[in-house]
């Protein structure tokens, strides 16, 4: 590989490395992801000046500082700098195992690395605010779409995901003891997810239902008569925001995920606890303090019925 001979001829990786760690890797990795692996020691060598054979603390940590400040100047994605620092640990961590077979030390300092959640967190600025999606739930009604209502509405009062919206069945939408609807999703690892429905969206899915005598399986389809696809319910959610744009009533794009994050912003506000939206949404509560830079509750009850936002219309042409 030219890469190869280029790093060898700037002295940062010894002949060693190369016939006894590198050869390795060359035969256990395919094309590409011997480029990927063999890009990010590049850039770890020449950053350092140290081959890995001979790393210590003080390299590691000016590898990691300069991850972390590529990170959070938005230079680097999360998804890359996870790997960059995976493939140096692997790297590391084989030349540890060879080392101590050989009666050597050597400590793989990349185990004790570990870079912060950044683009875990939910930047207020990014998401939808409450007039955006009322404009956006105000055209779907006013051009008689009564999916593209109900996907909107299912994705801010309740905080579906757009896998979710895609595969929901009719099936699946029935009361409970105390004949409230909710949607009941089949298990997953053993873990049964039940979504109370708020009064206002059962009432949109029973109509819908009954108009469209829909019996048995999916709930929404496309223009070609089959399953909504994720990339279908994006693509109705760009044409209203592509609108709101030019009629200047939404002033930047968001997505359904966008959608999502503030549904769970506008339950937090209404006074439910992290736990009752965490429970209600289908995450994990060690993901809800990226939440709290946006508001702080306490409250315990039915995240179902504190999302803020009210569905104007109950009844759909």
């Amino acid at each position: 590989m030219d890469s190869e001979n280029n790093i060898k001829n700037e002295n940062y990786l010894s002949d060693e490395f190369i016939n006894t760690i590198w050869i390795f890797f060359r035969t256990k990795l395919s094309d590409r992801t011997q480029k990927e692996y063999f890009a990010v020691i590049k850039n770890f060598s020449k950053l350092t000046e140290r081959d890995p054979l001979k790393i210590n603390r003080e390299a590691v940590s000016k590898y990691t500082d300069y991850i972390k400040e590529k990170l959070e100047s938005g230079r680097l994605s999360y998804t890359t700098a996870q790997m960059r620092i995976s493939v140096m640990r692997t790297i590391c961590e084989y030349i540890r195992f060879i080392m101590n077979e050989k009666g050597y030390e050597y400590f793989n300092y990349f185990n004790d690395i570990s870079l912060p959640d950044i683009d875990k967190t939910i930047k207020e600025e990014m998401l939808p605010t409450v007039n955006e999606l009322n404009y956006i739930l105000e055209q779907a009604k006013n051009d008689n779409n009564d999916m593209a209502f109900i996907i909107f509405s299912l994705i801010i009062k309740c905080g579906l995901t757009s896998s979710e919206i895609s595969s929901l069945n009719v099936e699946y939408i029935m009361l409970d003891i105390n004949n409230n609807f909710c949607i009941s999703f089949p298990s997953k690892k053993g873990v049964t997810r039940i979504i109370k429905l708020p009064d206002d969206i059962s009432d949109l899915i029973d109509s819908y239902i009954s108009t469209n005598a829909i019996y048995e399986g999916a709930l929404f389809y496309n223009k070609r008569k089959t399953r909504l696809k994720v990339r279908d319910a994006e693509r109705i959610l760009n044409k209203y925001i592509k609108r709101g744009i030019e009629n200047k009533k939404i002033q930047k794009h968001f997505t359904m995920q966008s959608m999502r994050h503030a549904a769970i912003q506008y339950m937090l506000k209404g006074g439910a606890s992290e736990e009752a939206v965490a429970d209600y949404t289908g995450i994990t509560t060690k993901w809800m303090p990226r939440y709290r830079r946006i508001v702080n509750s306490s409250l315990l009850s039915d995240a179902a019925d504190y999302n803020i936002i009210e569905i104007r219309s109950k009844n759909m042409h």
